[in-house]
């Protein structure tokens, strides 16, 4: 198990706490309802379902944004980030504009469709700060270099297809329950695709990460083999992949009709749970190799 003793801060292995222990917990929650929320309206606009469009901006906005201004300390000054020069340098400052211009152009578009009245440019518009809602979060902590498990360019691309992933098992939960059966098989041509596209991210992510250096070593051996291990196994292998993965299987040998609600809102549920899982075990199994070198790496 990692030490952490004020007294051997950057001299052993030393994990980060303050983006996931105490007020850190709410930075976590923001970040998967963020790009949840965004992910979800994403692939909703792109089949005019508004009522998805309209829960994953809620999400986006009520959920996400309230932890993410919670966890700033000051959530009346949150302005201040995104209007000040901050955002040449911070992610988190970026965050928040395109956060901002995504729940701004997004509601119009909302809006807009209720009224029967569609402007490809708006929603265009719209999903491109939605996309960069979704992947803003995996560069802000892309952007710390001391943290190899952080640091490398395939974590905002899994935060990208899982965000999107989480959005379009949302949005398909929510067709089979409004009686969308076209819909529903719509996306479910896209979460097949996101699914292949994750079971494939995790391992390669965690195996560059793994070779990368001896303290991404240790954060993956943390991570699988710690106390967190359980965590991974049954709530990221088991959940969040095996049990996505047969539903999916289900439905293209039979029909997405023929397959019992309640096995898809389960598969649902586990591959969100999966995801939340495993954003918990990136933020939990970060760690600072020492400054001073030493063999130990467990």
């Amino acid at each position: 198990m990692i030490q952490s003793r004020p007294y051997e801060f950057m001299v052993s292995y030393t994990p980060q706490t303050q983006w996931i222990e105490k007020g850190g917990v709410k930075l976590w929650l923001a970040f998967f309802f963020i790009e949840l929320g965004a992910g979800m309206f994403f692939i909703a606009s792109l089949l005019d379902n508004v009522l998805a469009m309209s829960i994953g901006w809620f999400l986006c906005a009520v959920l996400g944004g309230g932890f993410h201004l919670l966890y700033l300390g000051k959530p009346l000054r949150f302005w201040r980030m995104a209007f000040s020069s901050g955002w040449k340098t911070s992610w988190i400052s970026r965050g928040i504009i395109f956060v901002s211009f995504f729940l701004g152009f997004g509601f119009i578009h909302i809006l807009l469709m209720q009224l029967s009245i569609r402007y490809t440019g708006l929603v265009v518009i719209a999903d491109v700060f939605a996309f960069l809602t979704v992947i803003y979060g995996g560069f802000a902590m892309n952007y710390v270099n001391g943290i190899p498990l952080w640091n490398t360019a395939l974590l905002p691309i899994l935060y990208v297809v899982s965000g999107l992933w989480g959005g379009a098992e949302v949005t398909l939960g929510l067709a089979l329950g409004s009686g969308g059966m076209v819909v529903g098989k719509a996306v479910e041509e896209w979460i097949r695709i996101l699914l292949i596209g994750y079971l494939l991210l995790v391992p390669v992510y965690l195996m560059s990460v793994r070779y990368t250096s001896s303290t991404g070593q240790v954060s993956v051996r943390y991570m699988m083999r710690s106390q967190w291990s359980a965590v991974f196994w049954i709530g990221v292998v088991i959940l969040g992949m095996i049990v996505p993965l047969v539903a999916v299987i289900n439905s293209m040998i039979t029909n997405l009709e023929t397959i019992s609600v309640a096995f898809l809102y389960s598969a649902i549920l586990s591959g969100l749970i999966g995801d939340l899982a495993m954003r918990y075990l990136i933020l939990k199994c970060g760690v600072y190799g020492p400054l001073i070198p030493s063999s130990d790496t467990a």
